[in-house]
């Protein structure tokens, strides 16, 4: 009994070997003849044209920037006081001949900021030819000198050295440890101390009725206050913050030991006040030093001995 073949339903696909021998689809470009890919020819005298714009641009763009049209005319300079208005524009870098175009306001904000004098600075170029240059100094607060030169130097708020100064005129007076003189930019004590000094000098006529002469600081991180009466108070090392907090406690212990029957900071007989311990404030009297015993003949003298405890370096 022979086998009859059933013949599939479905047509016989003929799979072609490879893709590049089957026809495209209609309707779809699939490649692009080698004319459409070169660019269009551009007619000669549409290059000219193009060119004769471009080195006219130049030239416009050259006259403007070197030729007199848009050249600074005026430098405005607002808000200097120590500095003069050439030292200002120099600083700045803008220059009476140059171009407005060529003014960088930020970068000259910048390079303003980088003199010791100035606190904050803007530059703004305004056509046709006029650069306003507004800046603010830093305010002396106090003078500085070290303890073997009398050149004194002003300091800004930010214990910062700004110049050199021929007089104190009414600042705080700091003398800082011997040594060289102070230069302009360095910071010869701790911001916070010359703040506390600063807030001390202007507090002391309503805290103790009694005006402040000056600070000494000496190299060991001692300070003390020097009265105009010709008083003195010893404060002790103010060189950590755990020190520089007592300051506070010393301050109040100053006034809690004036009045009747306690220390007359008005007296001519006041030496010092010692608050190195604010708990236990010692205070010396001129009128009861006592009076070193006159030598035997011929006997070598000694020093007489300190009369209190001051602040000394160990």
């Amino acid at each position: 009994m022979k086998l009859r073949r059933r013949r599939s339903l479905m047509p016989r696909v003929g799979w072609r070997r490879d893709l590049e021998s089957s026809e495209p689809l209609k309707g779809q470009l699939w490649t692009r003849s080698e004319r459409a890919l070169r660019e269009p020819d551009v007619h000669w005298s549409l290059r000219a044209i193009a060119t004769g714009a471009a080195v006219l641009e130049c030239a416009l763009l050259g006259w403007l920037w070197f030729g007199p049209a848009l050249s600074v005319r005026t430098i405005t300079v607002i808000g200097a006081q120590h500095l003069s208005s050439a030292q200002v524009a120099a600083a700045a870098g803008v220059a009476g001949n140059g171009s407005i175009l060529s003014v960088d306001g930020e970068a000259d904000r910048l390079r303003l900021l980088n003199q010791i004098w100035v606190r904050s600075a803007s530059v703004e170029p305004q056509l046709p030819g006029n650069v306003i240059v507004e800046i603010s100094e830093w305010e002396p607060v106090a003078v500085y000198h070290s303890g073997n030169h009398p050149a004194l130097f002003l300091l800004s708020d930010q214990a910062v050295v700004l110049g050199p100064t021929s007089a104190a005129g009414g600042l705080v007076d700091v003398q800082g440890p011997a040594g060289a003189d102070a230069k302009a930019g360095e910071r010869p004590i701790d911001q916070a101390l010359l703040t506390a000094m600063v807030n001390m000098q202007r507090g002391f006529p309503a805290l103790l009725g009694q005006h402040v002469a000056g600070f000494v600081f000496d190299s060991c991180g001692n300070l003390t206050l020097l009265a105009k009466r010709g008083w003195k108070v010893y404060f002790g090392r103010v060189l950590t913050p755990e020190e520089f907090r007592t300051l506070q406690d010393k301050v109040a212990a100053l006034k809690a030991i004036a009045g009747p029957g306690k220390v007359d900071y008005n007296s001519s007989d006041l030496l010092y006040v010692n608050v190195m311990n604010p708990t236990e404030p010692a205070v010396g009297l001129r009128s009861k030093q006592p009076v070193p015993p006159s030598p035997s003949p011929g006997a070598t003298p000694r020093p007489s001995p300190s009369p209190s405890p001051v602040p000394t370096c160990k």
